[in-house]
């Protein structure tokens, strides 16, 4: 590691954090690019995390930040993009005179993996958007975009329906009861709740007669969901198109470079498989 005192320094933050490959994608391409900085995880269990967050601007040039901090982040930030005032969460901070100004690239990361499980064509697309957290909140709003029908399913109906209320009034709600029901008609579901990192299962599916199933996590935290889904027919996705997307928008944001995105997509896969 070059440690000049002019090395940038840059991190992922949340909790749990240690699963992250961030680290592994954008150390990747801070070598490839030849650039003097480096990217750490932070694990953050504080819950003042929007100080903690704005105190670590005296330290970092730059921070993805991942559940449970996204909200924090939009609040440590002095100014923000439209997109994280519209999802209504950070998960980019961007250090510009001693402040943050705070990012939300998980729309377009979103984007990016849907096209990749369902084709160019997302308009009228029937989904069913499991979850009401900030990953789902980016979610909702690619969808709402985007033209497709969805339904928003969680264990608390009252949280599903202030997610549709604010970001995408078109959108039905529903319960985790409902998933059966409603995974009949899905031309895609796509979860987002943090099932796996809470040591719970899916709800039971449909049969999914080949339809894809997308979850927005990786690795351990999403291996019982989409073994649950593939045993019941779906396609099973995983989260790290979009975590690699996302990345890459976070790192042109930083540097102003667009980074190889198939390459670390690759070892990306090639780590998750290794930790299993």
């Amino acid at each position: 590691m070059n440690n000049s005192p002019d090395r940038k320094l840059y991190a992922v933050v949340g909790n749990p954090v240690a699963h992250s490959l961030s680290p592994l994608i954008h150390n990747a391409w801070i070598a490839d690019a030849g650039l003097n900085a480096h990217y750490d995880r932070v694990h953050l269990t504080s819950e003042s995390a929007r100080d903690d967050l704005r105190a670590m601007a005296s330290i970092y040039d730059g921070l993805n930040v991942t559940l449970p901090h996204k909200i924090a982040a939009l609040s440590a930030a002095t100014k923000s993009s439209l997109e994280a005032r519209t999802v209504g969460a950070a998960n980019t901070l961007v250090r510009e005179h001693g402040a943050w100004t705070a990012h939300n690239t998980d729309v377009a990361g979103f984007e990016v993996a849907m096209h990749a499980a369902c084709g160019d064509e997302l308009r009228n697309l029937r989904v069913l958007l499991i979850g009401a957290g900030g990953a789902a909140r980016a979610a909702a709003v690619s969808l709402n975009r985007s033209g497709a029908r969805f339904t928003i399913a969680n264990r608390s109906v009252v949280n599903a329906a202030a997610l549709a209320n604010e970001l995408a009034p078109h959108a039905h709600t529903a319960g985790l009861d409902d998933i059966e029901r409603l995974s009949a008609d899905a031309d895609i579901i796509v979860n987002s709740a943090s099932l796996g990192h809470a040591g719970e299962s899916l709800p039971p599916l449909s049969p999914g007669r080949g339809r894809p199933f997308l979850d927005l996590s990786y690795g351990k935290a999403a291996a019982g969901a989409l073994e649950a889904a593939a045993s019941a027919g779906w396609t099973r996705h995983d989260g790290l198109t979009m975590l690699v997307a996302q990345a890459a928008a976070a790192f042109h944001l930083w540097f102003g470079v667009w980074p190889d995105q198939a390459k670390a997509l690759h070892a990306c896969r090639a780590a998750v498989a290794a930790r299993a």
